[in-house]
């Protein structure tokens, strides 16, 4: 192992190959895993969600899920350039390039494009004036785009740059807090709002009692996803803080520690893809769609 190499702080194969297998080669597998697996989920996903809107257009409320299988297809694609660099051309400076492009794209889109479903379901929850009034379209596409554009600046600036890594870092960590800030506050909202119920969940009794009715099972799902989406980046945001701090310890603890802990966040792709399909009645566990 050259100078240079020691003094890379990205993480890949030809740094750790002196510190033993074993954990690449599971870091490794988990990667193929997850393109095996989350692809076709994802591309089914992004069927169900175009394919009944190839006359209208794309439904308002499915652009951010859509652009969040898009970001999820993205690391899938970085998931298995990495593979084939750890199994073809390990020492090729223009496919780690393109990796860690890949990957600061979809780490950076994810967390911000989960935000934007959580405001989006607790507008509609919590301030439905406020959700009709900006419903159309054009809305969501223009945070998308602002999104994407974020996203493709913040991998592009920092790969002409020597020391980008440490950067990188701090901006990741910020954008994963930032979005358990707003996901927090979201579900929060939502959750005050399930416990004061509306017009027709409860019902007067004798004696100005009153009984308790039920609960609308449209906002009972956007607190669903919204605590889901919630539990997902709170684990991302602990593991990308504890995994980026490993990488200022020793090589050996480098290349030990952080990929077991992306192992968890490899994994994470697989959920929104499943909740989505879940929802729709596509899996064998669930006989038909959810109620929208």
């Amino acid at each position: 192992m050259n100078a240079s190499s020691g003094n890379n702080t990205q993480l890949s194969w030809y740094v750790c190959i002196d510190h033993g297998y074993a954990v690449q080669m599971l870091f490794g597998a988990a990667q193929a895993l997850c393109f095996l697996l989350g692809t076709p989920a994802l591309v089914w996903c992004l069927w169900l969600c175009l394919s009944g809107s190839l006359c209208g257009g794309v439904k308002p409320t499915q652009i951010f899920p859509v652009n969040l299988f898009v970001v999820e297809l993205v690391f899938c694609v970085e998931c298995l350039l990495e593979v084939i660099s750890y199994l073809l051309i390990w020492n090729s400076t223009m496919l780690r390039q393109a990796v860690y492009f890949l990957y600061i794209v979809s780490w950076t889109c994810r967390p911000l494009l989960q935000s934007c479903i959580c405001v989006e379901r607790y507008l509609a929850v919590a301030q439905p004036v406020t959700f009709l009034k900006y419903r159309l379209r054009r809305y969501r596409v223009v945070c998308s785009t602002i999104v994407w554009v974020l996203s493709l600046t913040h991998a592009c600036f920092p790969i002409a740059l020597i020391g980008f890594k440490k950067t990188a870092a701090h901006v990741l960590i910020s954008v994963y807090c930032l979005g358990v800030v707003v996901i927090s506050l979201c579900c929060f909202f939502i959750l005050r709002v399930l416990k004061q119920p509306g017009p027709g969940e409860v019902e007067g009794g004798r004696g100005g009692e009153k009984k308790q009715g039920m609960t609308d099972p449209h906002k009972m799902r956007a607190f669903g996803i919204i605590l889901s989406k919630l539990v997902i980046i709170l684990t991302c945001s602990i593991l990308v803080v504890v995994g980026w701090a490993t990488l200022s310890s020793s090589l050996e603890i480098t290349c030990n520690v952080f990929p077991m802990l992306m192992i968890v966040n490899i994994f994470s792709v697989l959920v929104s893809p499943l909740m989505h399909l879940y929802r729709e009645g596509r899996l064998s566990c669930r006989r038909g769609p959810e109620t929208h």
